[in-house]
């Protein structure tokens, strides 16, 4: 027997969605302020289709960092800043729970405090290899992924999934205001790289709280 959806029905596609969660911070809020509704951007991403998973990746502040960063910085209370780092930890963790509990599967990653060469203090969390593992891992079991971040580094790692069959979506955003208020641009070689680009601004009414 022909299994084949009838002429003219397209069938349904299955999709992963794999978020860069402090790129898509930059390109959201500190852009636009725009705060974003979880549960909505979600059912936005995956209408009409079979959502395999969603993850949600980000660095997170545990104690060895945020007394590394004290030490760094030296601030003029280095008791009251290290109060407010622990509280805006615990609110992000709550964050983090809450999309674990809503349709996310959250990877975290201990946020790394050093000094650059100039002497400035960085923060830095590198998921990049685990959303390409990720994204690789599940190629073959899906025909769409989507992909949020402007991030160029991901521009292989989307030629990769692109050549196995999967369409490849990006969402950030080139918006003039993006780069004025957060000096924030997707990368156009992602954006060429991708099969589709779905712009920030042009969908903030669906996702936004």
């Amino acid at each position: 027997m022909d299994h084949r959806p009838p002429v003219g029905i397209m069938p349904v596609e299955r999709l992963a969605i794999f978020i860069d969660g402090w790129n898509f911070k930059y390109a959201t809020y500190d852009s636009f302020g725009i705060k974003i509704d979880y549960i909505k951007f979600l059912e936005y991403l995956a209408h009409n289709s079979i959502l395999l998973r969603a993850y949600y990746y980000t660095g997170e502040w545990d104690d060895a960092a945020i007394s590394h960063y004290i030490r760094l910085t030296s601030p003029f209370d280095p008791e009251t800043r290290k109060r407010e780092l622990e509280e805006s930890r615990d609110a992000d963790r709550r964050f983090l729970r809450f999309l674990d509990r809503n349709g996310y599967k959250v990877i975290r990653k201990p946020v790394r405090v050093f000094k650059d060469a100039d002497g400035e203090v960085r923060i830095k969390a590198d998921l990049d290899l685990e959303i390409a593992i990720d994204m690789l891992t599940l190629s073959d079991r899906c025909e769409k992924q989507i992909l949020v971040s402007g991030d160029s580094d991901f521009v292989p790692l989307v030629n990769a999934v692109a050549g196995r069959g999967v369409r490849v979506v990006v969402v950030s955003t080139q918006h003039e205001d993006a780069f004025r208020n957060a000096h924030y641009r997707a990368s156009d070689q992602l954006l060429d790289a991708a099969d589709e680009f779905i712009s920030i601004e042009s969908i903030r009414d669906f996702i936004s709280r």
